[in-house]
């Protein structure tokens, strides 16, 4: 806030502008105001009503009633059409410029307007609070002794904002100089005993102050601005305190809360489901990472799946105590079955997947968390790392992103940094579900889930899908992920189950044909980079007939899709000939109509349980 202060600062003199009457519409109603401000100013304050504060109500149904406080009135900008608009609310507005409030007083007279209060205030964080009794929220007119409380202002040392026409409170380390005045103010306290109804925020270097004044009041609206950046758990109330939307800019990003939430059943936050089975040596280590920076609005959901090594009853017994811990059982049914069960059990804003025997840097959620509330993004991830275990100790080594990331991130919201990565990019990228959080209402909208029906590599389709929809990820720097690298990893193991990645790819070839996708290249992309890594990973008696299931899967997609894949392309997979065998088996289809309906009929080369089978036999 003291850089702000300081690049804001244009002279240390106070500036003086000729009165001017200014015409405008806003909320509907025409408007001319007497005002004495640079054109910046009024620029800003239109600029405002325009962007923030008439879509922000358009697309509310506000109560017919209720008292509206407008932190930085000015000469009555916001205030006054609002007062028009809405008549039946109360306008409590806070200016503490003596000549400015006069003129806010000379515009609320010349209208006529009974529902405004002006206070020749301004409110200030460390001022000492006096008790005061809460406004009764079934009437909207406010009691003589709040009125009194309101006029009975103190005088309190701020910094002049020549660039905002705006002051904001003396902030500790910033030295005393001609910029500094003396005006009257008021404690925050005098917000709680109000009890507002919707609070416009302009309140430079007051705002985390406001915030936490506002947790437990019953406040259903908070929109303006945000000149420093403060935690959004900050804005969201206790859960006593009802429900609340806000629309917050700062500066290029929006802190928002709204009826797309879906508040009846859906909580501000975020749950970890933890797939847990057979994880006794790594669970603790797992979830202490999660709960570490001790976020209240991050909550972790372990799913035991049916374990049989006592890692259920350990965390039954570990976290017993912890509010912020939920332990919940199910028979056996495989990893992707755990996570959507744990989402089911879930009632959160936003949701992440991890596994059991990794864990995660102590901020990396809450960084991911605050960077989704601010921006909006459906998803955002953290990096990774590879966790190795050696005589004992812990290894890390840096994941291949570590040449892709060499600058800091270009976007920042507070101490966060991050990038944006296209959904194509994802797509062809590693499945790394896990260091990521999404939106639970973007989840539920595209159906996206894990498929129950496998038994590994279901991450893969999960990671495609979200990849298409969501368009684009936040990718936010310097927070990282651990996956634990052991050999009895899934993906290490050269059986069968790598066949289950057709299986995966047939079905999302089957969304992009329900749903009409524009392009499924950067999925082909992703399919032979899925074929080349499995490939090198088989067992070398399953790859013969893995090349047969890539021939035919490749060819079925290029008849469908009428896709060309070249050469280099198909042998970039490691493959000897892939290219001559898929041209051979297209030439065999020639005759073949096309037809969508190709890419749902099954293949027994696709399915692992059919190969295990057949080789059961041959031996």
């Amino acid at each position: 806030m003291i850089s702000l202060i300081k690049s804001l600062k244009v002279s240390q003199a106070k500036r003086v502008n000729p009165l001017q009457r200014h015409s405008y519409k806003a909320f509907g109603e025409s408007i001319d105001l007497e005002v004495a401000c640079d054109s910046s100013v009024s620029d800003r304050e239109i600029s405002d009503i325009r962007k923030l504060y008439e879509p922000f109500f358009a697309s509310r149904a506000l109560p017919k009633s209720g008292l509206c406080l407008d932190t930085g009135a000015g000469e009555g900008w916001f205030a006054i059409p609002f007062a028009l608009c809405f008549s039946k609310w109360q306008v409590v507005c806070f200016e503490p410029e003596k000549d400015v409030f006069d003129r806010l007083s000379e515009n609320v007279k010349r209208y006529g307007l009974t529902n405004i209060v002006c206070i020749n205030a301004a409110l200030h964080p460390d001022l000492k609070a006096s008790p005061l009794a809460v406004r009764d929220k079934s009437e909207c007119s406010i009691p003589s002794g709040l009125i009194k409380a309101l006029e009975d202002t103190q005088p309190a040392l701020f910094h002049r904002l020549d660039a905002l026409g705006l002051f904001a409170p003396l902030m500790p380390g910033h030295k005393k100089g001609e910029d500094m005045l003396t005006l009257p103010a008021l404690p925050l306290s005098i917000l709680s005993a109000l009890s507002p109804d919707f609070v416009k925020m302009t309140a430079p270097g007051c705002e985390k102050a406001i915030a936490l004044e506002l947790k437990n009041c019953q406040v259903g609206y908070i929109a303006g601005r945000l000149y420093s950046y403060v935690s959004s758990n900050d804005f969201y109330p206790e859960s006593e305190a009802g429900m609340r939307e806000f629309y917050l800019l700062n500066g290029k990003h929006v802190l928002r809360r709204d009826y797309e939430d879906s508040f009846d059943n859906r909580k501000a936050g975020l749950d970890v489901v933890v797939a847990m089975y057979n994880t006794y040596d790594y669970i603790e280590e797992c979830v202490d990472s999660l709960l570490a920076d001790g976020n209240p609005h991050i909550n972790v959901i372990v799913v035991d799946d049916g374990s049989t090594d006592g890692c259920g009853e350990f965390v039954a017994q570990r976290y017993t105590d912890n509010s912020r811990v939920r332990l919940v059982r199910k028979a056996n049914g495989g990893c992707a079955s755990a996570r959507n069960y744990g989402r089911e059990c879930s009632n959160a804003s936003h949701i992440a997947f991890i596994d059991a025997d990794d864990r995660v840097d102590p901020e990396m959620f809450t960084a991911l968390l605050e960077v989704a509330r601010y921006t909006g993004a459906f998803v955002t991830e953290g990096e990774f790392k590879l966790l190795h275990t050696k005589n004992g100790r812990d290894v890390f080594t840096p994941s291949h992103e570590i040449l892709s990331f060499t600058k800091p991130g270009r976007h920042v919201i507070g101490d966060y940094d991050f990038d944006w990565i296209k959904g194509e990019d994802i797509t062809t990228a590693q499945p790394t579900i896990w260091r990521r959080v999404h939106r639970r209402d973007f989840l539920d909208r595209q159906n996206i889930r894990f498929p129950e029906h496998v038994r590994a590599f279901d991450d893969q389709i999960f990671q495609l899908l979200v990849a298409h929809h969501c368009m684009g990820i936040a990718h936010v720097r310097g927070h990282s992920y651990h996956y634990r690298q052991h050999d009895a990893q899934d993906i290490k193991q050269g059986d069968e189950r790598h066949f289950y990645s057709f299986n995966m790819y047939r079905n999302v070839f089957q969304r992009a044909l329900d749903e009409g996708w524009p392009s499924v290249e950067p999925v082909i992309e992703s399919l032979l980079n899925t074929i080349k890594w499995s490939y090198g990973q088989l067992r070398d008696d399953l790859k013969p007939i893995y090349c047969e299931a890539a021939t035919e899967f490749l060819a079925t997609v290029m008849k469908v899709y009428g896709v060309k894949i070249n050469k280099q392309r198909l042998l970039s997979t490691g493959i000897s000939d892939l290219d001559f065998l898929v041209e051979h088996t297209l030439y065999d289809m020639r005759n073949d109509p096309t037809n969508y309906g190709l890419m749902r009929l099954e293949s027994w080369r696709w399915q692992p349980e059919f190969i295990k089978m057949m080789k059961v036999v041959e031996n």
